[in-house]
């Protein structure tokens, strides 16, 4: 039997519970019929059934040894998601893309040393996810991880550095703030008198990367970017 007959047949056996789906142009049924509606079986049409922008905590132990990271998530309404991650379980700072169906997603982060595949389901409030991980070179050893969102404060922003004047200047919708760096290394930049720390090596007086500061028990990240953008992120729940 071939492969279009198997799938006709398919199709048909579905019809009845899909009363609603409409059929191609003058009621024919073709093979992209099947496909769509195998699509909607599988829940991969589905609209996004929670919001993922935001800051995510996640974390694995595959070795009994725990990794942990942060995810910042950006999503348009048809559920397509862009951002970037950190990572203990892939070096480097690693970029972001996806798509949420429903209440599952579906990413791929990408670092200059490899990629991994996620696959996740949030809880039915949008506030938990769980899933499993593998390496795109991997497909057969996958490692299950879970998350949380993070309760954040963000705000997007400009800056300007001159590595000559050693003055870095941050403008957001809060205001400009106006530092000056007396310490600069590949992980460590001292802002008048606040302490910053990059997880990730960068170069010396180039601020590109997820930079952190902790003060009392809370967390503020700084992300600096190619084009002089940056977000500033306090996050309100560890």
């Amino acid at each position: 039997m071939s492969r279009n007959t198997i799938l006709f047949a398919t199709f048909l056996s579905i019809m009845t519970i899909l009363p609603g789906m409409s059929l191609a142009k003058n009621d024919s049924v073709g093979l992209d019929d099947v496909i769509e509606i195998l699509q909607v079986l599988t829940g991969a049409n589905q609209s996004p059934a929670f919001n993922a922008t935001g800051t995510w905590a996640v974390q694995s132990s595959p070795d009994g040894n725990t990794r942990t990271g942060e995810v910042f998530l950006d999503m348009t309404p048809d559920g397509k998601l862009t951002g970037y991650a950190e990572l203990t379980s892939l070096e480097g700072l690693s970029s972001v893309t996806g798509q949420v169906h429903g209440l599952s997603f579906d990413l791929e982060m990408m670092s200059e040393f490899g990629s991994i595949i996620v696959h996740g389901v949030a809880s039915s409030d949008g506030q938990n996810i769980t899933g499993a991980f593998h390496f795109k070179d991997n497909v057969d050893f996958k490692i299950e991880w879970d998350g949380y969102r993070q309760t954040t404060v963000t705000s997007n922003g400009t800056y300007l550095y001159d590595p000559e004047t050693k003055k870095l200047k941050m403008t957001f919708d809060f205001g400009t703030s106006e530092y000056t760096v007396s310490e600069f290394t590949q992980t460590t930049v001292k802002l008048n008198n606040q302490i910053w720390k990059r997880n990730i090596a960068g170069e010396v007086d180039r601020f590109i990367g997820v930079w952190r500061n902790t003060t009392a028990g809370t967390e503020t990240i700084i992300t600096f970017k190619d084009d002089n953008n940056c977000s500033y992120i306090q996050i309100v729940n560890q």
